[in-house]
């Protein structure tokens, strides 16, 4: 008798770890299925995964762990198609939901032409979309007029792109400062902020420099500098390191981090890297217009 329950004492394990063998064979199954079957089983493993997210979410905001109200971003059954005379349209954007929270940085990634920028020019208020509504920054973009977007664009968001964008024949500082020309900030305030946010992004030694004699790498943190330089409270970049080595796209999404943490800024990366997605908090994966 005393043997059996000392038996019966050594088996005992936790719930935790109990779990932990239930989830690790799952694991392996996954895998398996995936290398006998191939892309086609690693898109339905991922469907069952989105769904089980999508569940958890719900539930979640059920319990009021997350509320969409409280969202900076949100979307809502977005929708875009383009049309053209003579030309088959094209749905670049279908019944989009998402929700980013504030200070959140997270990953929008898909293949090429997947409406990874489309979805990003609806949430910078580039562009109008055909249905649905956005919610940025807790106002809904579909109730501004054309002078309030035009504010909306250049006090509330910044842009970061893949090509830099920079004036070729003015300075970093100028091409820092140009963006606060529309605010009430005169001259020297505006080349004040400028050299602040030069010195945050590591180029305090090279403001006088013109875009054609920095690297690819000093080029888009001076476009970063000049994406804060209205204190927005969300950035968007497309595609931010795709002109840039390995090393050089680590170290701008490094930066992207410290300017999160620092000034609680949301970021929203578009890109197809998986190896960027993985240093946000989150990736939202898109194919074919649709959130997967």
């Amino acid at each position: 008798m005393k043997n059996k329950e000392k038996t019966e004492k050594i088996t005992e394990t936790t719930p935790d770890e109990e779990a932990s063998k239930e989830m690790l064979p799952l694991n392996h199954l996954k895998e398996a299925v995936v290398a006998q079957y191939g892309d086609d089983a690693r898109l339905i493993l991922d469907s069952i995964d989105e769904v089980e997210a999508i569940l958890l979410r719900r539930e979640a905001r059920a319990k009021g762990e997350f509320d969409d109200a409280k969202a900076i971003i949100h979307l809502s059954g977005l929708s875009k198609k383009y049309e053209s005379a003579g030309m088959t349209p094209v749905d670049a954007l279908k019944e989009v939901d998402l929700s980013i929270v504030q200070g959140e940085m997270v990953a929008v990634i898909g293949p090429s032409g997947s409406g990874k920028s489309t979805l990003l020019q609806m949430m910078g208020a580039l562009d109008v979309p055909t249905s649905g509504g956005a919610r940025i920054n807790f106002q809904e973009l579909s109730e501004m007029n054309t002078k309030e977007l035009t504010q909306f664009r250049s006090q509330t968001v910044g842009f970061v792109f893949q090509k830099f964008n920079l004036i070729p024949n003015l300075s970093a500082l100028e091409n820092v400062s140009i963006a606060m020309e529309s605010t009430k900030m005169n001259r020297q305030e505006r080349r004040s902020r400028a050299a602040e946010l030069l010195k945050e992004v590591g180029l305090g030694k090279r403001m006088s420099h013109l875009p054609g004699q920095l690297s690819g790498g000093e080029q888009q943190r001076v476009s970063i500098a000049r994406a804060l330089a209205n204190h927005p409270k969300i950035i968007y970049a497309d595609e931010p390191t795709g002109s840039l080595d390995s090393k050089t796209s680590r170290t701008i999404i490094q930066l992207f981090d410290t300017i999160r943490r620092d000034f609680n800024t949301t970021i929203i990366i578009v890109t197809h890297n998986h190896t960027i997605a993985k240093h946000c908090d989150r990736t939202v994966k898109i194919k074919d217009g649709r959130i997967k």
